[in-house]
């Protein structure tokens, strides 16, 4: 068995960052990646996160491992004074994978957290010079507008699609927070009945710190409250100090877990 590259790119990746284990009648038995992301506003602790997934029978899930642990070391040294993290994402209930990671070093304590928000009281109090707007999305440059300024500002996860679905749902809404007539910051939550989920916010990094963000959501929970939600969630990851402290903010509770992240520190 061994591990060879593709000849070019598969879905936007590098072919040095795409894996294939294949055994000796050169029949493919695994396939694995890794993806280089710079996170500073996610994660300041540790901006460099390299996710990586691979998918194989037991013989190849090692060999392929140990390529993709060997590649992320070249990428880290891309930029070897930044903390790095070597990391991929497991469902709770799979304790064979659980368990070959734990087995090759890697912690499992960081976790995608699903919270219930506390609702706030009265409609806050929005910081001197600054005013909040909804974000006009009626047109594809508005969406494509919004999406730009998400993936800036590390929210990936967001493409049209999901947008206009939300977009379609009885409780929707994206608010900017603009100081001195400037966007520094936008929200979105949506929902339906009693129920909406806080997808996203963001703060520009010369405005965090500040308050800001607190000031944007407890507005937007202000609106939502007076359309009749009584309970938001939001999805978070533990590892990230700023998304907690937000959530600390809004008295969050645990409602369970979506997903664990086994990784390892490379630096």
């Amino acid at each position: 068995m061994t591990i060879v590259h593709p000849s070019q790119p598969v879905n936007g990746l590098n072919p040095e960052d795409v894996f294939y284990a294949v055994d000796d009648l050169g029949t493919q038995t695994g396939y694995g990646f890794i993806l280089y992301q710079y996170q500073p506003g996610l994660y300041p602790d540790c901006p460099v996160n390299l996710y990586f997934s691979l998918d194989g029978d037991p013989a190849s899930r090692y060999l392929l491992f140990g390529a993709l642990v060997a590649r992320a070391r070249i990428l880290q040294n891309v930029n070897p004074t930044l903390r790095a993290r070597l990391y991929t994402g497991i469902s709770p209930a799979d304790t064979q994978l659980r368990d070959f990671y734990l087995h090759n070093g890697f912690d499992c304590d960081e976790t995608d957290n699903i919270l219930q928000l506390a609702m706030p009281f009265g409609e806050g109090r929005i910081p001197m010079s600054c005013t909040v707007a909804p974000t006009p999305l009626h047109t594809p440059d508005e969406q494509n507008g919004l999406l730009y300024r998400l993936q800036m500002n590390e929210i990936t996860f967001v493409d049209l699609n999901y947008l206009q679905s939300l977009m379609r749902m009885p409780h929707f809404m994206t608010l900017g927070l603009y100081r001195n007539a400037v966007l520094i910051g936008e929200v979105i939550m949506a929902g339906q009945g009693i129920d909406c989920e806080l997808v996203a916010i963001y703060i520009e990094p010369g405005s965090r710190n500040q308050g800001m963000g607190r000031a944007l959501l407890h507005r937007m929970m202000a609106i939502m409250a007076a359309e009749g939600v009584t309970r938001v969630t939001t999805r978070i990851m533990t590892r990230s100090q700023p998304q907690q402290r937000l959530m600390n903010d809004f008295g969050a509770s645990v409602l369970g877990v979506n997903m664990i992240f086994p990784g390892m520190y490379l630096n």
